[in-house]
């Protein structure tokens, strides 16, 4: 059953579920918690396993206030009475996770960011990406909603360099669906954002970090992985082949053992 935490002009929605060290999972931007089903079946038996909802996605309302992401996660954290907690964060998530990990680390046991790209990082996107965006943006625009999932799953699901449809069906119709809801909320960007920006700021990481990247992910999002893997020190960088955006559902297997490797 969900719960919900308390924060600035709105309630978080989360589940949490196991018992043990605190382990939270902040989603993408093209899902939401839910896209984590495959790491709480295979953590929640040693952890304890967090997935909130972002402002704006599944079942936590975007509110009318001004609003920090760090801020949410800290409630988040709060409400489930963690101290402090082990961090996976993907695409978007990953972004909050590292702003996170920068403004509190002692909040922070370890890091894990999937397909990052950090606030401030200044890579060019790929020219498939640049095609078809403006595309998105119509079709939200339209309201055909189901149509930009589609495009989005093209983009990230598939990937820029593999062929349409490349992806499993099954992952690309649930980012579809995902995708319709998500599309409907007017603005979901963080009103108090980390400043200095994160890429400004990865000297000041101080958690054991993992990057995760898909092989068949957008230029920029590898090169933002690899800059960030840079960056902060003694990160490790693992890239996962046959895989774009999401690799801890296509690939969840070789996600899950890169993350148990960290993990313990």
């Amino acid at each position: 059953m969900t719960e919900f935490a308390e924060a600035v002009g709105t309630r978080i929605g989360y589940d949490s579920v196991g018992e043990g060290p605190d382990l939270i999972f902040l989603h993408a931007g093209i899902a939401d918690r839910t896209m984590w089903t495959p790491q709480v079946e295979a953590f929640s038996d040693r952890f304890r396993v967090t997935t909130p909802d972002a402002r704006g996605f599944g079942d936590t309302l975007i509110g009318a206030e001004p609003f920090s992401r760090r801020d949410d996660l800290a409630a988040v954290m709060d409400a489930v009475g963690a101290t402090s907690a082990s961090l996976v964060g993907c695409s978007i998530g990953a972004g909050f996770a590292l702003d996170f990990a920068i403004e509190r680390p002692e909040r922070v046991d370890k890091l894990v960011l999937v397909g990052v790209t950090p606030n401030g990082f200044g890579g060019a996107d790929d020219a498939l990406l640049e095609e078809m965006w403006p595309q998105v943006d119509a079709a939200i625009a339209a309201g055909e909603f189901e149509k930009a999932g589609r495009i989005e799953a093209r983009l990230w699901v598939d990937g820029p360099r593999r062929d349409e449809g490349a992806a499993p069906s099954w992952l690309r119709d649930k980012v579809v669906e995902w995708s319709i809801p998500i599309n409907q909320v007017k603005d979901w960007g963080e009103s108090g954002q980390l400043d200095p920006v994160a890429m400004e700021r990865l000297g000041d990481v101080t958690a054991p970090t993992l990057l995760i990247v898909g092989t068949e992910d957008a230029e920029v999002i590898l090169a933002g992985c690899q800059a960030t893997a840079a960056g902060i020190a003694d990160a490790r960088l693992v890239e996962l082949p046959g895989t774009a955006h999401l690799p801890n559902l296509e690939v969840a297997e070789a996600f899950n053992a890169a993350l148990r490797e960290l993990l313990g």
